[in-house]
């Protein structure tokens, strides 16, 4: 048996083959990931069960609606041409088998009230209810149908939060107090995909730096006949050249444009990328907790750094990138406490020899400008694998559209990647020294889209759904203020096994 999903909402239009099982969400932990913020991480899950389609909702905040009732509980079956409404604008027509296509349509509008079957309280013609003595059967009725919404309520408020209990009956561990709903700690982003992961926080975490003022950055001096080094040589000029290019592009974004063809291999989650960063970490990858981490990758070459400019590419990064003094991290270590990193520790020998030779330059540790500049460097970083990742795309989308891509993520530490939150209500309280997130594994890079046509995207697209068949590259299209193409490659040049 083979079902087809008709998916529409605001910003997408798909359909989605379910032969065995589909989970649709909000967030990677989903087999599907759509755009909707009224999604669940998991919000519902479709699977086939000898000759039917059946749909539970996974404990959603907003629900899963069949046809205007909301569903809770055990498994519903469906038929073809039932309509689903998810999230705040997300609608599915289902179509089952191989018959003709089902349009899309409008979504569906969720009932304003429970839409319960009462019981049919009329009197007919046939009813008989003797002169003079009460209506017992009709007061009966009215009492089961108020017991019946009342139980029905109940269940629904019970079920409602995303902590209930899931369609086998069981119940997470995870409930918490209203006052700790915010997650406050960092376990295994993209990892295991448990309820107190920062899965539910990823799209914060991907949020956009500053933008980079290029009038505060330097030109980059090398002094070195490394040819890679050499091309780090940047004068300020070319990066005003870059950043002009990047501005002069058509006049609307195409972010929720109704033309964007979105294929299915950038929607799907990161289920790639989630097994090879596993792959990474047992491997012995040692995530950088700090710059002074970074500096020791930049020192043993086993991150590179990137040019900040070139004719198909600008490097928007390291927009947020402080002056102070430089500090550890440690993932047991309170938030509020950030130890100064001093002579002669292991860490201040790392960041003082790169100082010394910057690829022929040299920086001050006490100079504020020199530590805000190196850091801004090594967040230029990058696994050797991806560079010819980025140049492909680059080059091909200048010579379409003769403009540079914007690159608004590369490689970042830990310790930074957790300061861009700092703006969250609650502080953070970090465990979990397992934890590694794509852009810390300098295998991850963001391509802003905010400035691009529907044009310009759906021709990236198209590129990156090749290159994710052809097992280069796990890609993903991402909504919401930071609206990017998320792109992960594999260090080996090996997909995960």
């Amino acid at each position: 048996m083979k079902a087809t999903l008709y998916i529409e909402n605001q910003n997408e239009s798909r359909t989605a083959i379910v032969d065995d099982e589909l989970s649709i969400g909000r967030t990677p932990a989903a087999q599907l990931m759509l755009a909707d913020d009224g999604l669940s991480r998991v919000n519902t899950t479709f699977f086939i069960e000898g000759d039917e389609l059946l749909v539970a909702d996974e404990n959603s905040t907003n629900g899963t609606f069949i046809n205007g009732e909301r569903i809770a509980g055990r498994p519903r079956s469906l038929r073809d041409g039932d309509r689903l409404k998810l999230g705040n604008h997300t609608s599915i027509r289902i179509q089952i088998g191989d018959g003709p296509a089902v349009n899309a349509g409008p979504p569906v509008e969720p009932a304003t009230s429970l839409n319960v079957p009462l019981p049919n309280t009329t009197p007919t013609a046939s009813s008989s209810v003797p002169a003079g003595k009460p209506p017992y059967i009709l007061i009966a009725a009215a009492a089961m149908t108020f017991l019946i919404v009342v139980a029905v309520v109940l269940a629904i408020f019970l079920m409602s939060d995303d902590d209930g209990p899931n369609r086998n009956g069981a119940r997470s561990s995870s409930a918490r107090p209203e006052s700790e709903r915010i997650p406050v700690r960092v376990l295994d982003p993209l990892g295991a995909q448990n309820e107190d992961s920062l899965e539910d926080l990823i799209a914060s975490w991907e949020t956009e730096e500053k933008e980079l003022d290029t009038s505060t950055v330097r030109d980059v001096t090398v002094m070195s006949t490394d040819v890679e080094e050499a091309e780090l040589a940047v004068p300020q000029a070319k990066i005003e050249e870059a950043k002009r290019r990047l501005a002069a592009g058509p006049a609307g974004a195409g972010v929720h444009n109704p033309a964007l063809n979105v294929p299915l291999e950038l929607s799907v989650g990161f289920r790639n990328q989630t097994r090879k960063l596993a792959e990474m970490k047992s491997a012995g990858y040692h995530q950088p907790l700090d710059f002074a981490d970074l500096a020791a990758k930049r020192l043993s070459r086993e991150l590179i750094e990137m040019p900040m400019a070139t004719n198909g590419y600008f490097l928007d990064v390291g927009g947020s990138a402080s002056d102070d003094e430089f500090t550890s991290f440690e993932f047991a270590a309170p938030r509020n406490i950030e130890l100064p990193i001093q002579p002669p520790s292991e860490k201040y020998n790392a960041l003082k020899r790169l100082a010394d030779n910057f690829a022929g330059q040299r920086y001050d540790l006490n100079n504020p400008s020199d530590r805000r500049e190196m850091r801004r460097r090594l967040l230029r970083m990058f696994q050797k694998g991806a560079k010819p990742i980025l140049e492909k795309l680059a080059n091909a989308y200048n010579a379409k559209f003769n403009r540079p891509l914007r690159v608004t993520s590369l490689t970042r530490s830990m310790d930074y990647q957790i300061g861009l939150n700092r703006t969250n209500a609650n502080s953070f309280r970090v465990n979990g020294a397992g934890s590694l997130p794509p852009h810390t594994s300098g295998c991850a890079f963001d391509l802003a889209r905010k400035h691009m046509s529907a044009e310009e995207q759906n021709f990236l697209m198209q590129m990156l759904a090749g290159m994710e068949r052809n097992g280069e590259v796990d890609a993903l299209i991402e909504y919401g203020a930071s609206a990017c193409f998320h792109i992960f490659i594999y260090y080996d040049s090996k997909p995960p096994r």
